[in-house]
Formats: C-alpha cells, sequence, structure tokens
C-alpha cells in the first residue's frame, strides 16, 4: 500500500487536474452526496482542510463524539465557515491555496516538520478519508465512475470501520463484521454479533454516511442489521437514498 502522503498528494492531483477543466455551470453542479453544495463548494471545502491542518484548526468536538448531534452540528458550522470564508475566490486561488497549504502538509505527514500542538494523531488519515470520500461525490455529481477499488477507498474503510469500532463499545454493542469478497474487517474487538456483505466501494460510502438507512439494512446481512445502522453515520443520518 502507498504511504499516505502518497494517496493524499495523488488524490490532489486528479482533483485539481479535473476541476480544471470544467466550465462554472459544471462547477455549480449540485452534489448530491454532500447536499447544499456544488462541485466547486467541496473543492473549496478540501482547500480549506488543508490549509486548516497545517495551523491546527480543526473540529476536536466532533472527532470527540462522532455521530453524536451536538458534535455534528459543530462539525457543520466549521466547514460553513471554510466556505464562507472561500465564497469571493476563483477555482484557480482555491487550487493554489490547496497545492501551497498540501506542501507544508505533506512535510507534516512524513515528519519532517511538526505538527501544530493538540493536532490529532490520526489527522493524516482523516485528510485522506474525507478527500477519497469528496473525490467520488464529485466523480458522482458529474456521472463519473472511476477509481472504486483503489488505495484511498482501501483506507478510507478501514478508517471508518475503526471509528465505528470504538462507538461500538462504548454502546455495549458487539463488533461488526464487513465482508467485501477478498478480505474481511471487523469493527471492534471479539465476536462479531452480526455480519455485512457488499463490495469495499459501497460500504466505504455508507460508512461516510451516503446511503439511508433503508439501502444499508438492504444489504446482504447475516444476523440483524437494527443494532448497527445507526453507527454508518459519523455525519448525521442521511434519509435520502443515494445510487452511484
Amino acid at each position: 500500500m502507498p504511504d499516505l502522503v502518497d494517496v493524499y498528494e495523488r488524490l490532489r492531483g486528479d482533483i485539481s487536474e479535473h476541476v480544471a477543466g470544467l466550465d462554472s455551470g459544471a462547477l455549480g453542479t449540485p452534489v448530491p452526496a454532500t447536499p447544499d453544495w456544488s462541485v466547486r463548494d467541496v473543492v473549496a471545502h478540501l482547500a480549506a482542510d488543508a490549509s486548516y491542518a497545517i495551523r491546527g484548526d480543526l473540529p476536536r468536538e466532533f472527532f470527540g463524539a462522532l455521530g453524536e448531534d451536538g458534535a455534528v452540528a459543530s462539525l457543520n458550522d466549521w466547514t460553513r465557515r471554510q466556505l464562507d470564508e472561500r465564497r469571493d475566490r476563483s477555482l484557480q486561488e482555491l487550487l493554489d491555496e490547496w497545492a501551497s497549504s498540501a506542501r507544508d502538509l505533506a512535510a507534516m505527514m512524513r515528519g519532517d516538520e511538526p505538527w501544530p500542538d493538540g493536532t490529532l494523531m490520526f489527522i493524516d488519515r482523516v485528510l485522506v478519508t474525507d478527500a477519497a470520500a469528496h473525490q467520488q461525490d464529485i466523480f458522482g455529481a458529474l456521472g463519473i465512475r472511476r477509481d472504486r477499488d483503489g488505495a484511498p477507498i482501501k483506507i478510507g474503510l478501514s478508517s471508518f470501520i475503526a471509528a465505528m469500532g470504538f462507538r461500538l463499545a462504548s454502546a455495549g454493542i458487539p463488533p461488526l463484521r464487513f465482508d467485501v469478497g477478498d478480505k474481511a474487517y471487523t469493527a471492534g474487538d471479539g465476536e462479531p454479533g452480526a455480519t455485512v456483505h457488499a463490495t469495499r466501494f459501497e460500504l466505504f460510502r455508507a460508512l461516510s454516511g451516503r446511503r439511508s438507512p433503508e439501502q444499508i439494512a438492504a444489504y446482504d446481512w447475516d444476523g440483524d442489521a437494527e443494532p448497527y445502522v445507526p453507527y454508518f453515520y459519523p455525519y448525521g443520518v442521511r434519509e435520502e437514498a443515494l445510487v452511484e
């Protein structure tokens, strides 16, 4: 598996190259996976993520209470501030910001420069996972079907599963096993209480909150899905189905 810096840089380069060729109409395309955001808004968020991370501006309340209403509200306020600050910037300015911040970010991810005090120890995986999710959000909005089983999806899936494991343990719910066909992952330690079978891409999208509860419950389950479905949502429950 490539290291996290390489994966992040490839994601940034791929997304930047793709959106740089879009006209204003395509940049304004609504993104079904992130309601109320356009393709341009997603790019602004990704540029801001890198800039905020290198100065230590992170939504710590969110990571301390994943999925809880207050934590989700804190994250939404944080991302809203990102977009408001960049509302009047051109696409090129956003891409230049992202490229510049990513250089500092790469040095921190490699250990060549220190992270700001108080930075979460797993922030590098968070940034890769978020970029991977938003790359697919952009692809989905533009009707593109690509890169559904590569390193970004694998890293993102394992990150979401690890986070779910902590949440299940805190709630006293047995672990959940994820069967993607060529590999199985388990959220939590101990004997799983159920197993869900789906593709790696489908589970990645579900665990990033891009599927409705009904879609998740309709996967192939061994055991009862009901106790586990709420824990697929770190960013709040998505009510509407999303098919990609």
